[in-house]
C-alpha cells in the first residue's frame, strides 16, 4: 500500500512539472545565449546610413538604444530596398527591420510591426520657385515666344498685308499724295494707315476717299475691333497657361507630370494610381539630381527624407510645396507573430518617456515634438 502511494505521488509530481513547463512562455530563439538578433536595414538618410564606419541615423540610433534597453545583442545586414527588408522578414531570414519603414495594410498581412516611432507622410519637392528677378524675366520672355502667340501674330500680319494692298490698289489712282503710285512707297504708307487703324482707330490726316477704299476701310475697322479682342485674349490665356504649366503647388498638380521617386516604394504605387508619369530612381539623391537637371518636374517621397536631402544641398531653388499628404507611420518591422514585439514595445515606451525621440528629432531635423 505504501509503495502504491509513493508511486502515485511520483506520477502526480511529474505531471505537475510537465504541465508547468508547457504553460511557461517559450523564450525567443534569438535571445538564447550566444545568439544575436538579425537586423536588416538599408541606407536612407537621415534614418539609417553609414558614417565614419558607424551606422547612424534617427532609426538606427533609436534601435541601438532600444536594443540596449531590452538587453538584445544584434548584427546588421544592409540591403538595397524596403521591399528586400520586408521579404527577409517574411522568409524569416531576419528578425527586425530598421529604417524608414512605413506601416501599410499590405505589409501587415505578411509581417508585424512595433508601435510607431515617427509620423511621416509624402510631400512634393520642386525646383525653380525662387530664382530671383532675372529668372522671372527669362521665364516671362520664354512664355511670350511660344507657338500659339507666334502663330496669332503671323496671321495678323498676313491680314494687315492684304488690307494694305487693297487700300493702296483702290486709292493710289485717286489719291496719289497719300498713296504713292510706286508700290513700295505706297505699301509703306498703306501699312502705316492699317496699323494706326488697328491700334487707335485711324490715322491723322490720312484716309481713303474712293468708294472701294472706304469699303475696305470699314471692313478693316470692324475687323480691328474683333482682332484686338481676340489677340488680347489669346495673349492673356497663353501667358497664364504657360505660367501655370511650370507650377506644381501640391499633389493635385501631379497627374500627367514627370515625377521622380524611389523605385519599389509605396510612393511609386501611389503616384501610378494618381496618373503621374513616374520616373523611378534607386535613391532619393538620384531623384533630386534629376530634378535639378530638369529631367523631371517634381520629386515625391517621404517628407522628412526629402527635407533632409534638400537641406544638404542648400539650393534656394529647391522648395517643398503643398501639405504633407498620405500620412503614414514608421515602425520597426518584425516577423509575423514575433515574440520580440511586446518587449520592444515596452522598451519604446520607456525611451519615449525619457525623451530619446525628441533628442533625435533635434539632431536630424531640428524640430522638437
Amino acid at each position: 500500500m505504501r509503495k502504491l502511494l509513493l508511486f502515485l505521488s511520483a506520477v502526480s509530481f511529474i505531471s505537475f512539472v510537465q504541465g508547468a513547463s508547457a504553460q511557461a512562455p517559450a523564450a525567443p530563439a534569438a535571445t538564447a545565449v550566444g545568439s544575436k538578433i538579425r537586423v536588416v536595414t538599408r541606407n536612407l538618410e537621415p534614418f539609417s546610413f553609414e558614417k565614419e564606419g558607424r551606422r547612424v541615423g534617427y532609426a538606427a540610433e533609436l534601435w541601438d538604444q532600444l536594443a540596449r534597453e531590452t538587453k538584445l545583442d544584434y548584427e546588421v545586414k544592409v540591403v538595397n530596398t524596403a521591399a528586400e527588408i520586408i521579404e527577409a522578414l517574411k522568409n524569416k531570414t531576419a528578425d527586425v527591420g530598421v529604417g524608414a519603414i512605413s506601416v501599410t495594410a499590405k505589409r501587415e498581412e505578411v509581417i508585424d510591426f512595433t508601435q510607431p516611432f515617427y509620423e511621416s507622410g509624402l510631400q512634393v519637392l520642386v525646383s525653380g520657385g525662387s530664382g530671383g528677378f532675372a529668372d522671372s524675366i527669362f521665364s516671362l520672355v520664354g512664355n511670350l515666344f511660344n507657338i500659339e502667340l507666334i502663330g496669332a501674330f503671323a496671321l495678323l500680319l498676313v491680314a494687315m498685308f492684304i488690307i494694305s494692298h487693297l487700300v493702296w490698289r483702290f486709292e493710289h489712282p485717286l489719291n496719289g499724295d497719300q498713296w504713292p503710285e510706286d508700290y513700295k512707297k505706297g505699301m509703306h504708307e498703306s501699312f502705316w494707315w492699317t496699323i494706326s487703324t488697328l491700334l487707335v482707330g485711324g490715322a491723322d490726316n490720312k484716309g481713303p476717299i474712293g468708294l472701294g477704299g472706304r469699303i475696305v476701310a470699314v471692313i478693316w475697322m470692324l475687323l480691328s475691333i474683333v482682332l484686338v479682342s481676340l489677340l488680347t485674349a489669346s495673349f492673356t490665356t497663353t501667358l497664364t497657361v504657360n505660367t501655370l504649366k511650370g507650377d506644381i503647388n501640391g499633389p493635385g498638380d501631379l497627374p500627367g507630370r514627370k515625377v521622380a521617386t524611389v523605385k519599389g516604394s509605396t510612393t511609386e504605387t501611389w503616384l501610378t494610381t494618381k496618373g503621374a508619369k513616374v520616373v523611378p530612381y534607386a535613391t532619393v539623391t538620384e531623384c533630386v539630381a534629376a530634378l535639378k537637371g530638369k529631367d523631371v518636374d517634381a520629386v515625391v517621397y517621404d517628407a522628412p527624407v526629402l527635407q533632409y536631402e534638400a537641406g544638404k544641398l542648400n539650393d534656394e531653388k529647391l522648395q517643398m510645396v503643398g501639405p504633407v499628404f498620405e500620412r503614414q507611420n514608421y515602425s520597426f518591422a518584425l516577423q509575423q507573430d514575433s515574440t520580440l514585439r511586446e518587449s520592444l514595445n515596452q522598451g519604446l515606451l520607456k525611451l519615449t518617456e525619457q525623451g530619446v525621440g525628441n533628442e533625435l528629432r533635434k539632431k536630424y531635423f531640428g524640430e522638437d515634438k
